[in-house]
């Protein structure tokens, strides 16, 4: 992700708090930036693990698991906007489709691992909250702000293979 200068980044956040309080904005992440997020799983007992996104808000992420001999698996998930009050800005993957029927467990272990990561049963809720707090860039972003900003809206855009993620304020504004 490039760099931004912090006045940029301050008339940045500013601009996009307006446009919060007016409406809800919308971001398109590519594909190519969720699947680096998604298959960026440390275990030596998954490879060649790939990501594309399907119609309505959907994702599969496939690859291979050992298991004696390495098997080739597919995991299907639907992404949607957590439950109002759930804290911080995220987004929830709840598990659609499993080839072979052992891969969506093992899958969402090694899913947990990932910090941004809370396992929920049989769904992911990624904390885009904690995956900022990784980002360099994210350091003057204000607590508060980033804990009051909701996703209300997911959505996936297979012809500019886009991931679109609308944000607006969160309940509790005054």
């Amino acid at each position: 992700m490039e760099r931004w200068l912090p006045e940029e980044l301050a008339t940045a956040g500013s601009r996009l708090m307006d446009k919060l309080r007016q409406r809800s904005v919308r971001i398109p992440i590519p594909e190519r930036v969720v699947a680096q997020s998604m298959t960026r799983v440390e275990d030596s007992s998954l490879r060649d693990l790939d990501l594309a996104l399907g119609p309505g808000g959907r994702l599969e992420v496939s690859g291979f698991k050992k298991k004696g001999v390495w098997v080739p698996f597919s995991v299907g998930f639907i992404a949607v906007p957590p439950a109002p009050g759930m804290p911080g800005p995220s987004v929830e993957l709840y598990l659609e489709q499993v080839s072979p029927f052992f891969a969506g467990p093992l899958v969402l272990r090694a899913l947990d691992r990932m910090p941004e990561m809370e396992v929920l049963g049989s769904a992911i809720r990624i904390r885009i909250d904690r995956w900022l707090d990784r980002q360099e860039w994210a350091s003057p972003l204000p607590r508060g702000v980033l804990e009051r900003v909701q996703v209300i809206d997911v959505a996936t855009d297979t012809t500019r293979r886009t991931l679109t993620v609308t944000l607006g304020w969160g309940s509790g504004d005054g």
